[in-house]
């Protein structure tokens, strides 16, 4: 959410001017998608970024058209210019190679209308011999400020940035960027198209920030989203639908890869499922890929309000169902939600600090192997506990990771000792976030 204190800076101008490029090479990565295809952005992608200590917003806004085909191409024209209003910079972004085009005319005069300040970025000026006949193309605009760029080789970005330091060092005075407020703690949204991820940050946002349809696969790219909760500083990462191959669209690959990246970045993930859809190949595809890669996440069932009356009934039919084909995963703290009747909306974040919280616990040596001799006497622990010998928590892993060592070659254990073993230590040292235990063979001495 863009607070008043933020300085935010928006990327705008008509489908394939090459604003999504220019986004990533400022921020020196691939943020958005970048796409040779008009129309590729259809949310506004906000990334908060700091350069020279300073901190700000900058988002790459959705191509629109003049004159919206439909509904949805409709909404992006719209929040595009209401958020230009929120803008201490536009980057207004023209094709020096198509030239000055009455749709460039017309976004020009609403953004005067909005009275934005303007920074015109004329874009595919791919060579500098070109720069003095680009400005002069546009020049009759009166725009003071112009910058001939090229995305493709990065002429130009160091001086739209730039532009933008000076800007801020004239609106307000030069503050340190603390760390915690730079990134705070990551939640990566995920989940099969429609099932409910950007309606969920619209009803935690009460503001209709990110584009909802009824269509699966409309957020095709990953939108980071800032907000405050409980004085804990949140991004919350809305992911693109992953979806089978069969059924992707355009540059649909790009798109997967790309969600799969930001449950790389993120510190907790929320898996969502709907409720009135069955468990399928691909949510437990995506369950598998976060175990691989050693997140801890939560199962958010959504859209809980479409069931039938008899929830509890249904609620507790679904739980089975969810234990069963879920397998190894049903023991992860699960919750239903519905963003239309907001139904433990907030309930998700709690658990995520308790969780991001939880995953950084550190059991001290003693301490687990004390508990590792008090199992091994215990009528429920003791028939696995009596073949360790001693244990030890791993540094540097995403979730809490423990090694229990055995001298016992004879003894295999299988997923369901694993599992055990997993929930015994969890329930002993009071861990919110899924854990792993490695068990090793090492002979042992007296």
């Amino acid at each position: 959410m863009i607070k008043n204190n933020d300085f935010f800076v928006i990327l705008i101008g008509r489908p394939n001017v090459g604003k999504s490029t220019i986004f990533n090479k400022m921020l020196g990565g691939a943020s958005a998608l970048s796409s040779k295809i008009a129309g590729t952005t259809l949310d506004l992608n906000i990334r908060r970024v700091s350069f020279e200590g300073l901190d700000f917003l900058i988002s790459d806004s959705g191509g629109f058209n003049v004159s919206p085909a439909n509904e949805t191409e409709k909404k992006i024209k719209e929040k595009v210019f209401e958020y230009s209003k929120k803008a201490g910079i536009v980057l207004f972004v023209v094709d020096f190679k198509s030239g000055f085009i009455p749709e460039d005319r017309e976004i020009f005069l609403r953004l005067i209308k909005n009275q934005s300040n303007i920074i015109l970025v004329i874009n595919k000026v791919d060579s500098p011999r070109d720069v003095q006949n680009a400005i002069a193309e546009f020049s009759g605009l009166g725009i003071k400020k112009i910058v001939a760029a090229s995305a493709e080789t990065g002429m130009g970005i160091d001086d739209i940035i730039e532009e933008i330091i000076d800007e801020i060092n004239l609106k307000k005075p030069t503050k340190p960027v603390k760390k915690n407020e730079e990134t705070g703690f990551k939640i990566a949204i995920i989940g099969r198209p429609n099932s409910g991820k950007s309606t969920y940050i619209n009803s935690i946002l009460k503001e209709d920030l990110l584009f909802t349809d009824q269509k699966p696969g409309t957020t095709r790219d990953s939108i980071d989203t800032y907000i405050q909760y409980k004085g804990y500083p949140i991004t919350l990462v809305d992911t693109a639908g992953i979806r089978k191959k069969s059924r992707l669209d355009v540059n649909s690959a790009a798109f997967q890869k790309q969600s799969i990246e930001q449950i790389k970045r993120a510190d907790v993930i929320i898996i969502f499922i709907d409720v009135n859809s069955e468990i399928s190949h691909e949510d437990l595809s995506l369950l598998k890929r976060v175990t691989l890669d050693k997140k801890p996440f939560i199962i958010a069932f959504t859209k809980w309000d479409l069931k039938d009356k008899d929830a509890e009934d249904a609620g507790i039919n679904l739980k089975k169902e969810i234990q069963f084909k879920l397998k190894e995963f049903h023991e992860t703290p699960f919750v239903y939600i519905s963003s239309k009747i907001n139904k433990n909306l907030y309930k998700i974040l709690d658990l995520s600090i308790e969780i991001n919280g939880s995953k950084r616990i550190k059991i001290k040596k003693k301490d687990l192997n004390r508990f590792i001799e008090e199992a091994k006497t215990d009528n429920k622990n003791g028939r696995l506990y009596k073949y360790i010998t001693y244990g030890v928590q791993k540094e540097g892993e995403e979730i809490p990771t423990f090694i229990l060592f055995t001298g016992n070659k004879g003894k295999i254990f299988t997923m369901v000792d694993i599992k055990f073993l997993r929930n015994s230590i969890k329930e002993k040292f009071g861990i919110k976030s899924n854990v792993e235990v490695i068990i090793e063979y090492k002979k042992y001495s007296a």
